[in-house]
C-alpha cells in the first residue's frame, strides 16, 4: 500500500461511520423532463452529514439536471426532495438556500468589480438579510452584525490561505482563486449541504490538490457535499460514495472502488 493510501485509510477510520450520521439530503424517485424528454428518470439516493457523494456518468447522463433538481433550478415533475427532514420539493432555489442547501456552478459567479473581501461580506449580508430587530434596536445592533460578518469573512480568508488577495478585484483572480471565493461565499451562509458542479473546471493542475484538501476539510466539518466531477482521480480521492447515472437513470451507488469494477458502469463509460 502506497503512503497516500495509508493516509486516506487512517483519515477514514477516524471519521464517524455512515450509519452514525444524519441524513441531510434525500432524493426519492425524482423525475425531471423537458418538453416530453425525460432527463432524470426516477433517481433516488441519500447524502449524510459530513459525507461527500460523487455524481458521475457519461455526457448526457442527466448529472447536471439531477443537481439542478436538488438545488431548485430544475423542477421535478414527480418524486420528492428532502432537506434535513423537511420536504423542499416545491421550494424555489432561494428558499432551499435559506434552509441550508447551496450550489456552485461550472462557471464561477463572483462579483468581478468587488474585492475578494467584499464578495464574502456581501454573501454574509445576504444570508442575514434585513431584520426588524436592526430597525428596532438601532444602529448599534447593525454595527455589531456588520462586525461579526466582517470577522467571519476574514476568518474564511485565513482558513483558505486567501488573505493575500483580500483586496484584489474579483476579475483579477485566477480560476482556482475564483472557485475558492465561490465556495467561501457559500460557507458564509452556514450551509448544511453544498452542491458542486464540476468544481475543478478552470482550476490550474497545481491547485487541484489544494482545492481537494479544502473540500475535504469542509466535509469533515459535517457539511454534506454532492459533487458532479469528470476528473475521476478527484472523485476517488474526495468522495465517500459514488452515484453513477446513465440515460437519466441511476445504475450504481457504491464506493469508488466498487463502481469501477461494476460491468454496467464500465459499459456506460466505455460503450
Amino acid at each position: 500500500m502506497i503512503e497516500s493510501e495509508k493516509v486516506m485509510d487512517m483519515e477514514a477510520s477516524k471519521r464517524p461511520s455512515r450509519s452514525e450520521k444524519k441524513v441531510m439530503l434525500a432524493a426519492k424517485d425524482v423525475v425531471v423532463s423537458y418538453g416530453g424528454v425525460v432527463a432524470v428518470d426516477g433517481v433516488s439516493f441519500e447524502v449524510h452529514a459530513g459525507e461527500a457523494v460523487g455524481l458521475i456518468g457519461p455526457n448526457g447522463a442527466g448529472k447536471s439536471t439531477m443537481l439542478a433538481s436538488l438545488g431548485g433550478q430544475a423542477k421535478a415533475v414527480s418524486g420528492s426532495i428532502t432537506l434535513d427532514g423537511h420536504d423542499v420539493t416545491k421550494f424555489p432555489a432561494y428558499r432551499r438556500a435559506r434552509h441550508g442547501l447551496v450550489r456552485t456552478f461550472q462557471s464561477t459567479s463572483e462579483f468581478s468589480d468587488m474585492t475578494t473581501f467584499e464578495n464574502l461580506v456581501t454573501a454574509g449580508n445576504g444570508f442575514s438579510g434585513a431584520r426588524l430587530s436592526s430597525v428596532v434596536l438601532g444602529r448599534k445592533a447593525s454595527i455589531r452584525a456588520d462586525r461579526e460578518i466582517a470577522e467571519r469573512a476574514w476568518h474564511m480568508l485565513e482558513r483558505f490561505d486567501m488573505t493575500h488577495v483580500a483586496n484584489a478585484w474579483g476579475k483579477e483572480l485566477s480560476g482556482g482563486q475564483r472557485r475558492l471565493v465561490e465556495i467561501m461565499r457559500c460557507l458564509m451562509t452556514a450551509p448544511k449541504v453544498m452542491l458542486l458542479d464540476e468544481p475543478m473546471v478552470g482550476v490550474a493542475p497545481h491547485l487541484v490538490e489544494k482545492l481537494v484538501g479544502d473540500l475535504k476539510s469542509i466535509r469533515d466539518d459535517g457539511i454534506a457535499l454532492v459533487i458532479v466531477e469528470h476528473a475521476l482521480e478527484v472523485v476517488r480521492e474526495l468522495t465517500d460514495r459514488v452515484v453513477v447515472m446513465s440515460f437519466g437513470k441511476k445504475i450504481a451507488d457504491a464506493t469508488y472502488d466498487e463502481i469501477v469494477n461494476d460491468k454496467e458502469v464500465q459499459d456506460a463509460y466505455l460503450g
